[in-house]
């Protein structure tokens, strides 16, 4: 029995000769991929302030960053938990605010728990961000390009949920709810159970005409044809929200021209990712795999209204639902590993 010194703690994990190779194997894929899309890659430092660590002083990302004191300065660092703050002070910085700008990264970030006890704790995280200009075809492009980077996991079919969680803001806004009643009408629609929301709404004093279209929200996922009775009534409640739909009807159409074996669903109880995020939010499955395996969105890049979409997905994760070959031949002086589908 090992030394309890050498005990990892609980989500650390280390990664071994096999997965290393196949780890590698797919780094080299995938950041190739980006650079054929003209995305630039860059590795941010795995420290630095914590304040610059929080996009939009996003509360989630907060509790899930390490923190420690510089004992050189007295300042709070924090230990990136996510890589798009750190893209976004990098555009702060460096770029040209009139260009569009296209940046890819592919490296650890730590965390101090994950919502799920099965994932680790330092995801190895792939992902790119569109920077610079608020137009459907770079919307497009990224939710494609994410989808590019799905399928070199896996040959399995491929699904694609569509949310909008700026719909969610505006509906709550219109309730004029205390932040701890959204917190937890978000989570009981993320569970899709209108029962319960129609029974934690019971005792809150606002319109009854907003009421029923949270009540109704978790039945909003499926085809826009399935789902056209109930967004009729977001509709008539708000115009912005009817745009909003209209833009992912039509940022679906142009995703689904390139990727015509992906099935799109809309999911407006999509409420998943950081909560600096307030617009068009999106998530890849796999067949028979529960969990989303990449998922991403807009968010305000800076406080000028310069906004970004990104996405990521957690590489570390994909490796377990992969069957790899756990002999390393090396024939005719090159490595082989075979990798099959999870």
């Amino acid at each position: 029995m090992p030394s309890t010194k050498w005990i990892l703690p609980e989500g650390i994990e280390d990664i071994l000769p096999e997965q290393a190779y196949w780890l590698e194997i797919k780094r080299r894929e995938i950041v190739d991929t980006f650079l054929s899309y003209g995305y630039g890659l860059v590795v941010p430092p795995m420290i630095e302030y914590h304040d610059s660590l929080l996009t939009n002083n996003s509360s989630d990302l907060d509790l899930q960053t390490f923190k420690l004191i510089d004992q050189e300065t007295g300042k709070q660092l924090g230990l990136r938990a996510d890589i798009t703050s750190q893209i976004s002070r990098i555009y702060s910085t460096y770029s040209e605010k009139n260009e569009i700008n296209r940046y890819c990264y592919f490296d650890h970030v730590v965390r101090t728990k994950n919502k799920d006890s099965n994932r680790s704790r330092i995801p190895i995280q792939a992902g790119a961000e569109l920077i610079g200009n608020n137009d459907i075809h770079n919307d497009a492009e990224l939710v494609i390009l994410m989808l590019d980077i799905v399928k070199k996991f896996t040959s399995k079919r491929i699904y694609l949920d569509l949310g909008h969680i700026g719909i969610f803001k505006k509906l709550i806004k219109y309730a004029n709810l205390e932040k701890n009643q959204e917190n937890k009408i978000k989570e009981l629609i993320k569970s899709k159970s209108s029962s319960e929301i129609k029974k934690y709404l019971g005792d809150i004093n606002t319109d009854d005409s907003i009421k029923e279209c949270i009540i109704n929200f978790p039945k909003m996922h499926g085809s826009i044809r399935g789902i056209a009775k109930d967004l009729k009534q977001l509709n008539f409640f708000n115009s912005d929200i009817e745009n909003d739909i209209k833009y992912m009807v039509s940022l679906s159409s142009l995703v689904e021209k390139n990727h015509k074996d992906v099935e799109i669903k809309y999911d407006f109880c999509e409420l998943q990712g950081f909560d600096y995020e307030n617009d068009i939010i999106f998530s890849a499955y796999i067949e028979d795999v529960t969990e989303e395996v990449a998922l991403g969105g807009k968010y305000d890049c800076d406080a000028n209204g310069i906004s970004g979409i990104g996405f990521s997905l957690d590489v570390r994760h994909m490796l377990k639902n992969q069957t790899i070959d756990k002999k390393l031949v090396n024939k005719n002086g090159k490595w082989k590993v075979d990798a099959c589908d999870g």
